[in-house]
């Protein structure tokens, strides 16, 4: 199964009906359909999701994959001592450190190497990837698929003040205690809430 964000509504491609319900399911949807969804969701803003149905669905998303561009990115899950977890707020959302990941990078130097220079927190370890997820969007007209490869991360201190990126549009950094506030958790992204679900106890 996988599961991405187009205008930040999930669509979901399994091979069982009774997967995740979504408003819209199509089955066996052709190359056509796949290109077509970002226009189906921006006409139909009342759409939850969508659910596509197929025999395979490996090569149904290697279709979808081919009609954008790919972006990689890596990002963190921050915990410290206290058991509280690093927010940034980016744009006026809640959102958790990552960028994209540069030549010669590995996934796992990217995702600390962001979490560092967007919120100024160091002495980080990690401890395992937790989950990739996928979104897209546009960037001067051309449609990008991101992959972000999330990790989880341990921060040798307690609460350490962060510095936010200003440049990256980044105006806090706050360590915060689970179970997160509903003020954190309406102004965040569905990706973002997924993820954090995905957090182990």
């Amino acid at each position: 199964m996988y599961e991405v964000y187009i205008l930040n509504r999930p669509v979901i491609f399994t091979e069982n009906h009774a997967s995740k319900q979504n408003d819209l399911a199509l089955n066996e949807p052709s190359k056509k359909q796949l290109s077509e969804l970002p226009q189906l969701l921006r006409q139909h803003p009342s759409l939850n999701g969508v659910t596509l149905t197929c025999s395979n669905v490996q090569s149904l998303w290697m279709d979808f994959c081919i009609l954008y561009k790919e972006v990689l990115a890596a990002g963190c899950v921050v915990e410290n001592q206290d058991g509280a977890y690093l927010w940034i707020e980016r744009n006026t959302r809640w959102d958790l450190p990552k960028g994209k990941v540069e030549p010669g990078e590995s996934i796992e130097e990217a995702a600390m190497r962001e979490v560092t220079e967007e919120t100024g927190i160091g002495e980080l370890s990690l401890l395992g990837h937790l989950r990739t997820t996928y979104h897209t969007y546009e960037e001067a007209g051309v449609p990008i698929l991101k992959t972000t490869f999330w990790f989880h991360a341990m921060h040798a201190g307690k609460n350490t003040q962060g510095n936010p990126q200003s440049e990256e549009g980044i105006t806090d950094v706050q360590w915060k205690l689970r179970p997160f506030g509903s003020e954190l958790l309406e102004n965040t992204y569905p990706s973002i809430l997924d993820l954090v679900a995905s957090i182990p106890d």
